[in-house]
């Protein structure tokens, strides 16, 4: 009995009969109101923990008023939902009773030991994951430590910068993570933002979009491009005369040629075309970048796989590929395995 009551319970807390604890659906008959009301009690604070024990408070009146909109096309399902595929904990604080918990997952809800599949259970996680977005750029942010990967520059941000930040992600506009990843672009900003609780990781992929990781999930959001704006003038993207290999960040086309020895495609990528692929290219760039140095060319380098060729305007330069090395110019980098790296992010660009 207890069981299939939570089963109805939770059936009532999604369809938004919760309203200060009390159901107002005029068919629950009344003896089951009162133990609704015992079960429910007053909630007080409504929260989402991650993955790895992060919790954001949600905006309770938002969250009350758009629960009415949830709970249709709910089915019981006899598979439970497996802790690998929990993306997120829905806390229910309630005054002088333990608080309501639901395990949600992409396409399935747990509430007690009832589990709850079908199209509504999708759009239950989906609407929980736009309300941890808003709740996450909510938070009180009290420093902000601004690293240039690429240029590997960090500043922390004075008081009036940091407020600047503040209201541009207080507006930013979640949105679900859709077709094919965007890697930052050069020069790969990330802000560190501490706050009361545990920092937060924010990545500026491009001028208008930025990635904060919680948990088993990464909340992507459209954002103003004033901030990348702002981004740039305190830490300004600066060449480094002594590394040659800055230039191929400039690129705008990438030639991928294949070799004798390996069965790949030769084609030639428009950089300019979509920041998907400039993303693409600029992770290639840093990924050789991050090879070590050697301080003569070896004596074996075996046969090369793939020539890649960064084309500037009229000006070209290449980049030859061999199973443990690279050869930029005159000068010769070993790697582990990044050829395996670069071609999987090749295959990912498409034409």
């Amino acid at each position: 009995m207890k069981s299939s009551f939570r089963a109805y319970l939770f059936r009532i807390l999604v369809a938004g009969l919760l309203v200060t604890g009390c159901s107002q659906d005029q068919t629950v008959r009344s003896d089951m109101r009162g133990s609704i009301e015992t079960e429910l009690g007053a909630v007080e604070k409504v929260t989402v923990m991650s993955t790895d024990g992060q919790e954001i408070p949600l905006n309770m009146p938002v969250f009350l008023e758009e629960l009415a909109e949830q709970g249709n096309e709910l089915e019981v399902s006899p598979d439970p939902l497996k802790q690998e595929d929990v993306r997120f904990t829905l806390v229910l604080y309630r005054k002088n009773l333990a608080p309501l918990v639901v395990s949600i997952g992409e396409k399935a809800s747990q509430y007690g030991d009832r589990t709850f599949r079908g199209p509504g259970a999708i759009r239950f996680y989906e609407w929980i994951h736009r309300q941890t977005g808003l709740g996450i750029v909510s938070q009180e942010m009290n420093s902000i430590f601004l690293t240039a990967e690429d240029l590997s520059s960090t500043k922390l941000l004075l008081d009036s910068e940091r407020d600047v930040v503040k209201q541009i992600l207080r507006e930013a506009d979640p949105e679900r993570e859709q077709g094919k990843r965007q890697y930052p672009l050069h020069p790969y900003y990330r802000m560190r933002i501490h706050s009361n609780e545990r920092p937060m990781e924010v990545t500026v992929l491009t001028p208008t979009l930025i990635s904060i990781p919680f948990g088993r999930e990464t909340h992507i959001y459209h954002v103003e491009g004033s901030l990348f704006s702002q981004l740039t003038s305190w830490l300004p993207p600066q060449e480094k005369a002594a590394d040659p290999l800055e230039k191929l960040f400039k690129a705008t086309k990438l030639r991928v040629e294949a070799t004798e020895t390996e069965q790949i495609e030769n084609k030639e990528i428009d950089l300019t075309a979509t920041t998907i692929k400039q993303g693409m290219a600029h992770e290639i760039v840093r990924t050789i970048k991050g090879a070590a140095s050697l301080a003569e060319a070896p004596a074996q380098p075996g046969k090369p796989r793939f020539v890649l060729h960064f084309v500037t305007g009229d000006s070209t330069r290449f980049v030859t590929i061999y199973p443990h090395y690279f050869q930029f110019e005159n000068s010769w980098f070993s790697h582990n395995q990044a050829d395996q790296y670069i071609l999987k992010l090749l295959d990912s660009s498409g034409k």
